[in-house]
This record gives C-alpha cells, structure tokens and sequence, in this order.
C-alpha cells in the first residue's frame, strides 16, 4: 500500500457564496478530482458542527441499545421497505463486483478475496433511512422508539446532506461546462438515503477468516458523503490494481465520492472508484477502536432519464451507453449486488447482444 495519497483536500466554501469566479475555481479543482480519482475531501462544507454533532451522539446512542431493541428495526421485506436496521454481517459490499484479483497477495487483499468465495458478511451493522418526500416514490419514514431524539437529528442532518449535494452538483456542472443548475430538474423528487454504519471494535473479538469491516465496492448514485470517525477507508483504481490507498483525514472535513451512475453520465469522462475499509491489525486494534460512519447516498429522480452529458461527448469521445430511467440503474446495481443479474449489468454498452445477464 501507498503511503501518499491519491485523494486531494479541498477547500469549497466559496460553493456557500455568490461569487462566481471563486465556484469556477473550486469547480476545476473538484473537476480534476472527479477525473482522477472519483474521490475528495472537503473542507468548510457548510453543515453546521451542531447538526453534525447532535446526529452524531444520537446515532451513538442507536447502536449502543441492545441487540434485541435495534433489531425491531429490521424489515421483514427488503422489496417493500429497503432502510432500517442490518445486523453485523448483514450485507457483503462486494458480493456482484469483481473486485479480488488472483494476483494481490498483500494481506487485506487476500481477507477481502476470501470473503467473496466464503460469503462472509461485513464486519458492521447499519441503520437507514429513506426520502420523506411521498413524491419520491418510496415508503414513509420508520423510526425507533429510542432514542427519543435520534428523529429530528436525522431529519435535520439528512437536509444538510442534500442542500450540500446539490451545491456539489452546481460545482459538477461548472466543472463539466454546464450552467450551473443543469442537474436541477432532477432532483425535486429525489430517493436519496442516509445510512449510519457502526464497525464494533476487533479488540478480542474473533474475527472469521476472509472478513471485512466492508468489502471493496463502489457506489450506486450520483454522490456520496460521508463522515467517518476513524481511519480504514482506502480506495484503487478499478482496473484490477492491487495499490490502495488510505483516504486522508483532516479536522471538520467529509468525504466526497462518486457513485456509479455518475461514471455512466458523464460517458467514463469521470470515474467511480473501487473502495473498502479494513480491519485494523492486532498492534492497531486498541487505537483505532470502534468506527462510526454517516453516509448520504445521493440520488436522482426515480423516473429521471440519464443519457450521456452533452459536454461528455464528441467525435473522439461517442456515447458509450444507451439513455436508462435512474430507479432501473439504481435496481440493476442492488441487484448485482444480491448475486441475481452480471455484476457489470448496469455498464452494458450500446451494441451488447443481452440486455441483462443473469448468472
């Protein structure tokens, strides 16, 4: 592994004002980021500390609950309620994605190749939540009774995500020659999710061979934020390469990324990059402790069209894939993920024989 970093730190606060040369500047940055890497850190974001905080503690206090109480949470249907609570080891990221070469052999490689041929599940447990808007499509808001406050936490946090991701999507625009509101008529409706991720501490615990705090992946939509509390996170080019790197940390900041229909909008101009979070090794596990994450998965539209981005296409550069409704997108990829289509069934390329592969 690296030691440096391939994922630059950006200042975006001038994305908070109205001084246009200033944006265009953070946009060029983020543009190279978006082209290189599909990932940055970003610093003087927006949301206030307090939101941050407050969403903070109380999602502390979610998992901290007994076992029994978290688990009411649980859907009986994914089809008909996809958010709520997953247990440790609920879900296996990389599960559809041919992320684990034969030919890595460092150690956290090897945890993450086993892990796909054993189906052992991600060392973490989940609490989700979906859109509140009925327009959107998808199904009203499930809460916990405990605790009492963890509601307007969420929902204050979840807004400040999605204001913040659409300021984001102003910069995507500049970036790729855009007016700055090209994304808009997207996003009225949008089913974008908030996911909370609580990786226990490994300290004495028996971790089964082959596991992960969670197994290498990209990102369905069009961006991810995150705030982590730990180190772990790492990303690689998905080209097979078995060089990862840690993604850095610096106070106050998030986590920006590309998830994969942004890589498919923007004709591969941009890309969606291959991430995991390892386990730490027996001399890190008392130091890097438990590890809490707040992720916002950002989506478009559920009936959204996606074609390729004018800007993203020219002579040299044709459109790779045919015009997708962003919930089929969205349904292709959690459905790679569950094992039932081709995991690369939602990159199908104009001219392919089968639409959808199922293996």
């Amino acid at each position: 592994m690296e030691e440096d970093s391939v994922v630059p730190i950006i200042d975006v606060s001038a994305l908070n004002g109205s001084d246009h040369e200033a944006k265009l500047e953070v946009a060029k940055q983020i543009g190279t980021a978006c082209e290189e890497i599909g990932f940055l850190v970003i610093t003087n974001h927006g949301i206030p500390q307090e939101v941050i905080d407050t969403t903070w503690a109380q999602t502390f206090e979610f998992f901290d609950l007994p076992f029994e109480q978290k688990n009411l949470m649980c859907p009986d249907d994914q089809a008909t309620y996809p958010y709520g609570y997953s247990p440790v080891g609920g879900e296996l990221l990389s599960r559809g994605k041919e992320a684990e070469q034969d030919e890595h052999v460092d150690q956290q490689e090897e945890s993450v190749r086993q892990a796909s041929h054993l189906k052992v599940g991600d060392l973490k447990e989940m609490m989700q939540m979906g859109p509140a808007n009925p327009l959107a499509g998808m199904p009203p808001r499930r809460w916990p009774e405990e605790p009492a406050n963890l509601k307007g936490a969420w929902e204050s946090y979840y807004e400040e995500c999605n204001k913040l991701a659409r300021r984001l999507l102003g910069a995507f625009a500049l970036a790729l020659d855009l007016p700055e509101d090209w994304f808009e008529s997207k996003l009225d409706r949008h089913v974008s999710a908030l996911r909370a991720i609580n990786y226990p501490d490994q300290k004495g615990m028996e971790v089964p061979a082959g596991a992960i705090r969670a197994s290498a992946h990209t990102d369905y939509g069009t961006l991810t934020i995150l705030r982590t509390g730990g180190p772990g996170l790492q990303v690689s080019k998905d080209n097979g390469s078995n060089i990862w790197y840690d993604v850095p940390l610096t106070p106050n900041c998030l986590i920006i990324n590309l998830g994969d229909l942004m890589r498919r909008w923007t004709n591969e101009r941009w890309v969606s990059t291959l991430h995991r979070v390892i386990n730490p090794t027996l001399d890190q596990q008392a130091l890097w402790g438990r590890r809490l994450a707040i992720a916002f998965f950002h989506n478009l539209n559920k009936d959204a069209m996606v074609e390729a981005i004018p800007s993203c296409v020219s002579e040299d550069r044709p459109s790779l894939y045919d015009p997708i409704v962003a919930h089929e997108f969205l349904m292709l990829k959690h459905l790679a993920s569950q094992g039932e289509v081709d995991p690369d069934a939602h990159f199908k390329r104009k001219g392919a024989s089968e639409q959808h592969k199922t293996i």
